[in-house]
């Protein structure tokens, strides 16, 4: 079967969408499928593309069996609203010829991976002119996570995106998510429910399991005994660090209980300086699996 995915975010990123559709290509791929992906340079959560990678740059790569496609977009160091749907629409429109370039191969499946969502219309098209089945994977609520968090607030451009969400819910021949709770939105945002599919999220058990961080623990000073609690991905707005960090200078005087925060993002900054001066807080940059012990 040929598979195309359509992602905003893939690996070599370590955290958030781009592991799990990264590992989901190598996946397919695994199993004799013929995989192509068109997606963007890695910048997450960085919010700066990672090395040996240009923001304005086509280029093809070949990993692990799948056929990669990367295609240009703009990185906004500080992502507020406005940024973020710029950035957003600079890789719709960007990955737009890498696309149609697929009519001639022809895929089976056009996978679209939100966010973003803007690659929705595109990917029906693709899929209407080749005859292949289309699915939306939906990682995350762009639109609701945008106007909850106040990011966004026009009230025309939440309509507008509201539209084009009800219309990809109901277009799209699969339409999957990670939670049950996230399947029944997608229902109520129009989705038919014969059409919607539970797909969560996963970890390999195998290389994490609790009690096999002891090299971590002498690398970082953190005694053997001590009750260690670890927040590893984003570090962005919606995740809610800034409770950490209390929680983390109310605990300053219990020498039994520390703090590893281990990520990036564009809420880093303010919470380092939220948690300066705690003797029991440590920052990493996202780890490698190579690295687990």
């Amino acid at each position: 079967m040929k598979i195309l995915l359509y992602c905003l975010n893939y690996s070599p990123e370590l955290t958030g969408i781009g592991k799990y559709t990264g590992e989901q290509a190598r996946w397919f791929a695994a199993r004799g499928h013929e995989v192509r992906v068109i997606t963007a340079p890695p910048y997450y959560p960085a919010w700066r593309v990672g090395a040996g990678y240009r923001a304005w740059q086509y280029r093809r790569e070949q990993h692990d069996g799948v056929q990669v496609w990367r295609a240009p977009l703009w990185v906004p160091s500080r992502p507020s609203g406005l940024k973020r749907v710029l950035h957003l629409a600079s890789f719709a429109a960007s990955s737009l010829p890498c696309l149609l370039a697929q009519w001639r191969w022809r895929p089976d499946v056009v996978m679209v991976v939100e966010p973003p969502l803007l690659c929705s219309p595109a990917a029906l098209l693709l899929g209407r002119w080749t005859g292949a089945k289309t699915w939306l994977h939906v990682q995350d609520y762009e639109v609701d996570a945008a106007f909850a968090l106040g990011l966004l607030k026009q009230p025309l451009l939440r309509k507008l995106a509201c539209a084009l969400e009800r219309h990809a819910m109901a277009a799209f021949d699969r339409v999957s998510t990670i939670s049950e709770a996230m399947l029944r939105l997608a229902r109520d945002k129009g989705a038919p429910e014969a059409r919607t599919q539970l797909l969560p999220n996963w970890v390999d058990l195998r290389a994490i399991r609790p009690g096999r961080g002891s090299l971590y623990r002498r690398r970082l000073g953190i005694p053997a005994d001590a009750t260690v609690a670890l927040y590893s991905g984003n570090m962005g707005n919606k995740q809610g660090l800034e409770v950490l960090a209390q929680a983390a200078r109310q605990l300053r005087d219990r020498p039994d209980i520390w703090f590893v925060l281990c990520g990036d993002g564009a809420g880093r900054a303010a919470l380092e300086q939220a948690c300066a001066g705690l003797p029991q807080v440590r920052f990493l940059p996202l780890q490698p699996a190579s690295r687990f012990p």
